[in-house]
């Protein structure tokens, strides 16, 4: 980036002084990020409008510094090969919680935090390019699409997210796809997006196909997290849609947000056939699973009683490339006698 507009973006960062002043100053949500300006020494790229949390954004360049925050978005960045793009990563607490192919390309990648997006660190990349997502690393108050487009800095927001910021219809693995398409078209490989989501397309095809004749739907409770209260996935989180591709039914799918607490009372009375434990690292996916069974209330829960349990991997139960294949390991586990593994 030239030094001229590092300055600026550091005098930026002075005027704002703090995060919250600077969220003060930011349009909320995307609405605002209507447009990227062009900047010296991009590639230039055909103007292609992109939407965005709903809002049209005009990308017409092609980032060369780009800051990725959370591991499925990391996942879904190294799966488009565009590691050569990366000037920083976070939200990653351990890089070997990545797929092993993927952990050599972050060898040389400056991890800024793994935990919550740091303005200064951030700047500090002197990054042209962010992606992210909302309660993934943009936050109101603090980092958020506007606040960086303030700041003369582009970003694309994870599309499952935007429940956060805006209405949505449903959650479909078809978000996932959307996105790496997305991706694409921002970084000038739209072939190579293509290729990788018609693989999956074809792979999630396969496994609907052979569970259209399915009539009874298991019942799968998502256990992310929690003692007193559990953290689970209502009908706008990605595996909402999983659960339905896997020919089974949510038992919090009237919980009209992405990832959020529910309550064990609940759990007791829509009874789970299966649970699906998120290994998240919080704690281990063996100690959820001793914590579930060693819960006297739950003793008789279907899925407790018969310890059917499923693990995914966080950024397999986020949206990210490992999405389908998670679907059909779940479909296997419900309805072997249909869907079998590779």
């Amino acid at each position: 980036m030239k030094f001229n507009k590092y300055v600026r973006y550091m005098l930026m960062f002075l005027k704002l002084s703090t995060i919250t002043v600077m969220a003060g100053i930011a349009l909320s949500g995307c609405s605002d990020q209507s447009t990227q300006s062009q900047a010296p020494g991009k590639a230039a790229l055909a103007p292609r409008t992109i939407e965005v949390c709903g809002q049209p954004v005009i990308f017409d360049q092609v980032p060369q510094r780009a800051v990725v925050h959370g591991i499925n978005l990391i996942e879904m960045f190294l799966a488009l090969k565009l590691q050569d793009s990366l000037v920083g990563y976070g939200g990653l607490r351990d890089i070997r919680r990545l797929p092993a192919p993927m952990q050599p390309l972050l060898a040389r990648v400056p991890d800024l935090s793994s935990q919550g997006m740091n303005l200064e660190t951030l700047l500090n990349a002197q990054p042209d390019f962010v992606f992210s997502g909302w309660s993934y690393g943009f936050r109101q108050g603090q980092i958020t699409p506007a606040s960086l487009n303030e700041l003369g800095i582009a970003s694309y927001v994870l599309s499952e997210s935007c429940i956060r910021q805006v209405a949505r219809e449903r959650v479909s693995l078809e978000d996932t796809f959307n996105d790496l398409l997305n991706l694409g078209r921002i970084f000038g490989i739209e072939a190579r997006a293509e290729t990788l989501v018609n693989a999956q397309r074809a792979q999630l095809s396969d496994i609907t196909t052979a569970l259209q004749g399915v009539t009874h739907k298991p019942k799968v409770f998502v256990f992310d997290s929690g003692t007193d209260i559990p953290v689970t996935t209502g009908r706008y989180a990605m595996p909402q849609a999983m659960i339905e591709a896997a020919a089974a039914s949510n038992i919090f799918d009237d919980l009209s947000s992405s990832w959020m607490r529910g309550n064990w009372e609940d759990v007791i009375a829509r009874n789970p056939d299966w649970i699906v434990i998120v290994d998240n690292d919080q704690p281990t996916p063996d100690g959820k699973r001793q914590f579930l069974l060693s819960k006297p209330e739950l003793a008789d829960v279907t899925a407790i009683r018969e310890q059917n349990f499923v693990l995914m991997d966080f950024s397999e139960a986020t949206p990210g490339p490992r999405n389908v294949e998670a679907t059909r390991r779940l479909a296997h586990a419900l309805h072997p006698q249909l869907v079998t593994l590779p």
